[in-house]
C-alpha cells in the first residue's frame, strides 16, 4: 500500500508519467491529389466519382472532432485534369463540383484548389480547370488549353429521303421545339433557332470563364481567348488562361520539398478487397495464401486469371466504343 501511495503521489506531481502528451503534427500543410480524366471514360461515372471525392474531402475538412484527418493548418487539393471536353451538361456539373471546393476555401481561407494540366484541358475541360483558386492554375508548356466555344453537328438526310419517296413526319407543340433533326427540312428559321441556342450557351460559357479567372484575363484579350481558339500552355499564360508553366510532377516535388504531406485519393473498389502478395509465391511451405499449392499449380492459376482479365478488358473496350458512338444528334458539345 505504501508503494502504491508513492506511485499515485508521483503521478499527481508529474502528470506526464500517466498521460502521454499529444504529438504535434510534423507538417503544416497537407496536399491531396485527385485525378479527373475524361478521355474514353463514361462521364456519368467521372462526375459521380468527382462528387463523392469532393464530398469526402469537405467532410474531413469541416470535421472538428479528433477523428478528422490531421491536415495541418492548411489543405491544398490538387486536381490533375485531362479532358478535351464533351457534352455541356456533364462538364457544367463537373465544374460545379470544383466550385464547391473553391467556395469552401473562400469561407475558411485555409483551403486551396490547384489545377494541373499536363496534356489537355480544352472546352469543357477548361471549364473545370478555370475553377482553380487565384494563381493556382498550372499547365505544362505544350499542353492544350482554351477552345471556349460550343458546337452542334448532325447529318441531314431529308432531301435524300424525299428522292426515294419517303416523307418524314414530326408533330410538335411549340415552334422552337427540336428545330433541327437529321430528317427534318432545313429552313432559315430552324437554323436561326439553333444558332441562337448555341450563342446563349457560348455566352454562359464566356461568363463562367470571366468570373472564374477574374482580372487574370484582360478586356483586351477576352474576346480572343473566348473565340473557340486553342493555345499551347506556354502561349496561354500570355493571355491569362493559366498562372504558371509547370508540370504536375514539378509542382508536387516543389511542395514535398517545402515539407507538405502529399496524399493521393483513390476510389475504393470492394471487388479488389482480396489481394495476392508476391511473397506468397515464395512462402510455399508456410501458411501463406498460396502456401498449400506447389509452384507449378500457382503459375497455372495465375495464367488463368490473366486470360480472364484480358477477356474482361476486351469486353469493356467494346462497350466503351459503343457507348461513345454518335447515336444522338440532340446534344450540344463544348
Amino acid at each position: 500500500l505504501e508503494n502504491k501511495a508513492v506511485l499515485i503521489a508521483a503521478a499527481n506531481e508529474n502528470p506526464s508519467t500517466t498521460q502521454q502528451p499529444k504529438k504535434s503534427i510534423p507538417y503544416t500543410r497537407t496536399m491531396i491529389l485527385l485525378n479527373v480524366h475524361t478521355m474514353g471514360d463514361d462521364m456519368d461515372v467521372v462526375v459521380e466519382h468527382l462528387r463523392d471525392s469532393i464530398s469526402y474531402i469537405l467532410r474531413q475538412f469541416y470535421d472538428k472532432n479528433d477523428a478528422r484527418l490531421d491536415m495541418g493548418k492548411e489543405l491544398e487539393v490538387v486536381v490533375c485534369i485531362e479532358s478535351p471536353g464533351g457534352v455541356v451538361q456533364d462538364f457544367g456539373l463537373a465544374a460545379d463540383q470544383l466550385v464547391r471546393l473553391k467556395e469552401a476555401g473562400k469561407e475558411r481561407d485555409d483551403l486551396i484548389v490547384t489545377v494541373c494540366v499536363d496534356k489537355i484541358a480544352a472546352s469543357g475541360g477548361y471549364m473545370m480547370a478555370c475553377q482553380a483558386s487565384p494563381g493556382q492554375l498550372l499547365a505544362a508548356p505544350f499542353s492544350i488549353l482554351g477552345s471556349i466555344g460550343v458546337l452542334r453537328e448532325t447529318i441531314n438526310v431529308h432531301d435524300v429521303l424525299q428522292k426515294y419517296g419517303i416523307r418524314p413526319l414530326m408533330m410538335k407543340a411549340g415552334h422552337a421545339k427540336v428545330p433541327l433533326t437529321s430528317t427534318t427540312e432545313i429552313t432559315e428559321e430552324n437554323l436561326e433557332l439553333v444558332q441562337n441556342n448555341l450563342d446563349r450557351i457560348h455566352d454562359a460559357f464566356r461568363d463562367l470563364v470571366s468570373k472564374a479567372r477574374g482580372e487574370a484575363i484582360s478586356e483586351e484579350n477576352y474576346d480572343k481567348v473566348t473565340s473557340g481558339d486553342v493555345f499551347l500552355g506556354k502561349h496561354a499564360i500570355e493571355y491569362g488562361l493559366v498562372d504558371r508553366i509547370m508540370t504536375s510532377d514539378e509542382y508536387i516535388s516543389e511542395r514535398i520539398n517545402a515539407g507538405d504531406r502529399v496524399l493521393r485519393l483513390h476510389k475504393y473498389d470492394a471487388k479488389r478487397s482480396v489481394r495476392f502478395s508476391p511473397l506468397d509465391l515464395l512462402m510455399l511451405k508456410s501458411n501463406g495464401l498460396l502456401g498449400k499449392y506447389n509452384l507449378r499449380s500457382t503459375f497455372r492459376f495465375m495464367k488463368g486469371v490473366a486470360k480472364f482479365c484480358s477477356a474482361v478488358g476486351l469486353m469493356q473496350l467494346v462497350e466503351t466504343k459503343y457507348r461513345h458512338s454518335p447515336l444522338s444528334d440532340l446534344r450540344c458539345v463544348i
